[in-house]
């Protein structure tokens, strides 16, 4: 395994005004995108809105994607039915899809964007069925590890949320799937090679095919979100 990693904090963000046709300003980070992995990602981004604002509803009709709700309460209207979302919740999104989303809550709505190439785009990855894919809601602090095939077509393949009790640790290694790790509370490091990267809430790390990596949990423990995509058995290098 090779030692790679690409590490992104939430420092700076842009304004976006009127996301996808919404209203008002909301801010946005991309964390990882394609041409820093070998997946087919589109990008991992976190976006936030303040109180009353939304990003406004549109069409996937070539990607597919996860929502997950780091903070904050809103509105999230799937092919025009409304569904409540807070922190802890999962959506997913595939090919078809219109959807949206309205802060309702007194607080900054916070959430990770996760899209992908949808089925059919993404290389290497095989196409499955479209009857079995769906659109919802779930409660990811409740199920704590999704099978992103029993939703989606294309290549995510998993989200997870991982809670390490203090002095334990936990390793990632990308052979045939690539992880993006995303910190939500808590401290720790994700360590590989000689290089350690202190994490801390809002530091996302990318883990590209054929990289490894320690995740190992600070004096308070550190809970954090991850999702993994297949990719090509030759990507990254491989033979």
């Amino acid at each position: 395994m090779a030692d790679r990693l690409v590490v992104t904090t939430l420092d700076e963000p842009s304004e976006v005004h009127e996301m996808h046709g919404g209203e008002r300003v909301a801010r946005w980070k991309c964390l990882v995108r394609r041409n820093n992995m070998f997946g087919p990602w589109e990008a991992v981004e976190c976006s936030s809105l303040p109180p009353g604002a939304a990003s406004g509803v549109h069409l996937h009709s070539r990607t597919e994607q996860f929502d997950y709700v780091v903070s904050g309460r809103g509105v999230m209207t799937i092919d025009g039915v409304d569904h409540p979302v807070a922190a802890g919740d999962l959506v997913t999104t595939c090919l078809g899809t219109r959807h949206g989303i309205r802060n309702t809550g007194a607080d900054d709505l916070v959430w990770l964007v996760i899209e992908v190439s949808g089925p059919g785009m993404a290389e290497g990855v095989p196409d499955r069925a479209a009857n079995g894919v769906r659109a919802e809601v779930v409660d990811l602090r409740a199920a704590r590890d999704v099978d992103a095939l029993d939703y989606l077509a294309g290549p995510l393949r998993r989200a997870r949320l991982v809670r390490l009790d203090p002095s334990r640790a936990e390793s990632l290694v990308a052979d045939d799937q690539e992880h993006v790790l995303f910190t939500l509370t808590g401290t720790g490091t994700a360590t590989t090679g000689s290089t350690s990267v202190p994490l801390r809430p809002g530091v996302a790390v990318g883990l590209p095919h054929l990289g490894a990596a320690s995740i190992a949990s600070g004096p308070d423990g550190v809970e954090f979100f991850v999702v993994s995509l297949a990719v090509p058995g030759k990507a990254g290098g491989a033979t």
